[in-house]
């Protein structure tokens, strides 16, 4: 037998032992890579629930006009921030002008008509005393020559004739009468500044000056212009759009969890963002309410799976994550649409399941628009006071 040989013969023995060491090697890496992550999951992974699957969202207010007109002035452009209240359109204001001076005076004329019959009642209510005296005097008369006529000291014809005269005053009377009493009909239960007539007036006269107000298209809140439509010498109607208004300050995380996902979610429980657009900066949030309905089932055309054949997809579910430090937003502001990771931390799971969490209620709500009402009322008891 050759050297070579014996030298094969005797390598031949430590090539399983070479693979062995290797695959016991792999395997123990195998081996403590699934404990490890065994004790990841049941340590920490089961407490946290993560999707990709999110988006910023937030208010978003279209800016339209209120009346008709003609587009004079535009103050406000895109990516402009704004305060509630701020002017941004304005509309020509030749048509409500003119609309507001007849509607001024018909007021006018309304509370001086009206004036005109409280002083009525006063009128009739003499001319009721006058139409008394004038009965009582025939009536006086008539007794007077009663007895007279028996003697001959007054004739027959003098006395029909104080009859005929105390007649004639008693049918004034009763028609001074009803006229009294149309008169206080008239106005009866009021004053001059709630008469039904005037406050028809003061109606038209209100609509009329809170449109002309409404040429002046203002802010309903504080934010910032994403998209202006608005152009010099367009003419709008109610419900055009002019521009959008996104309130910057309040905005929120809609993340779509797989319903796989949804077993340990619950409101309130803290959620850590991160935004593809700044990398490793992290945002921190908490769940404020979980959609009762998948999103495809909230679509316009949802899916009929009671025909045809039917392939089970994993459905998601909206969750809104509320973002709770403001502080972190004016460092890095986030925009609408931007994409967002989401990790929910579900060690806490004694919240609710359904319902919603504190909600903020900053932009459900304006009063911009009570200043004009509050003018339209003073403007129009000013005109009501000139005119008595």
């Amino acid at each position: 037998m050759s050297s070579d040989n014996i030298a094969s013969q005797e390598a031949t023995p430590n090539k399983p032992n070479k693979r062995n060491k290797v695959l016991a090697i792999v395997g123990s890496a195998f081996a403590t890579a699934g404990i490890a992550g065994a004790a990841y999951y049941f340590m920490v992974g089961q407490y946290h629930e993560v999707t990709e699957n999110a988006s910023v969202s937030g208010n978003v207010v279209a800016i339209n006009a209120q009346t008709t007109g003609t587009v004079e002035a535009i103050f406000a452009e895109e990516n402009q921030e704004v305060v509630a209240g701020q002017e941004l359109v304005k509309l020509s204001p030749t048509d409500a002008q003119v609309a507001l001076s007849q509607a001024t005076a018909q007021l006018a004329e309304a509370t001086r008509q009206v004036q005109q019959a409280f002083n009525n009642t006063g009128v009739t209510a003499a001319q009721v005393n006058q139409a008394t005296t004038a009965v009582n005097t025939a009536a006086d008369a008539v007794k007077r020559r009663a007895p007279l006529v028996v003697t001959g000291a007054v004739s027959k014809e003098e006395f029909a004739n104080a009859k005929d005269a105390l007649a004639r005053a008693q049918s004034a009377l009763q028609v001074a009468q009803a006229q009294n009493r149309s008169a206080k009909a008239q106005v009866s239960g009021t004053d001059v500044s709630h008469h039904p007539s005037v406050e028809r007036a003061k109606a038209a006269f209100r609509a009329a000056f809170i449109n002309e107000k409404r040429l002046a298209v203002i802010a309903p809140m504080s934010g910032i212009v994403s998209k202006r439509y608005a152009q010099v010498g367009q003419t709008v109607a109610p419900n055009v759009p002019l521009m959008n208004l996104v309130a910057a300050n309040e905005v929120w995380v809609d993340a779509n969890f797989k319903e796989t996902q949804l077993k340990n979610l619950r409101i309130g429980q803290p959620v850590t963002l991160k935004a593809d657009a700044y990398g490793k900066v992290t945002y921190s949030g908490k769940i404020q309410g979980i959609a009762m309905s998948t999103g495809s089932a909230a679509s316009i055309l949802p899916a009929q799976n009671a025909t045809g054949n039917w392939i089970k997809i994993v459905q998601r579910v909206p969750v809104r994550i509320a973002l709770t430090n403001p502080n972190e937003l004016k460092a890095a502001p986030l925009r609408f649409g931007l994409s967002m990771t989401v990790e929910v931390d579900t060690h806490n799971r004694d919240g609710q399941l359904l319902g919603a969490g504190e909600l903020s209620l900053g932009n459900l709500s304006t009063n911009v628009y009570a200043q004009d009402e509050q003018e339209a009322e003073d403007a129009a008891m000013k005109i009501i006071s000139d005119n008595q």
